[in-house]
């Protein structure tokens, strides 16, 4: 997931428009916005930097693997 900071910004924002009747739920509000949030970015495939970080290290290292094994290959065709 993104940035759970980020979340509760957008969160607070949104509650703090609201009217004061509807603030006494706010903790409640700010879960469901969250919650809603969350769930909307989960529909659009969106990852976290973290995981996008730690898919592209592993990338990097597969495809030093792979230079690695051609030459290994190629020194045998030869």
């Amino acid at each position: 997931m993104l940035n759970r900071d980020m979340f509760n910004e957008i969160a607070t924002k949104i509650s703090d428009a609201l009217p004061e009747p509807a603030r006494k739920m706010q903790t409640q509000f700010k879960q469901q916005v969250e919650d809603l949030i969350t769930q909307g970015l989960k529909d659009f495939n969106v990852v976290t930097r973290e995981d996008y970080e730690k898919q592209t290290e592993k990338l990097s290292k597969a495809e030093a693997k792979l230079a690695e094994l051609e030459t290994r290959l190629a020194n045998l065709e030869k």
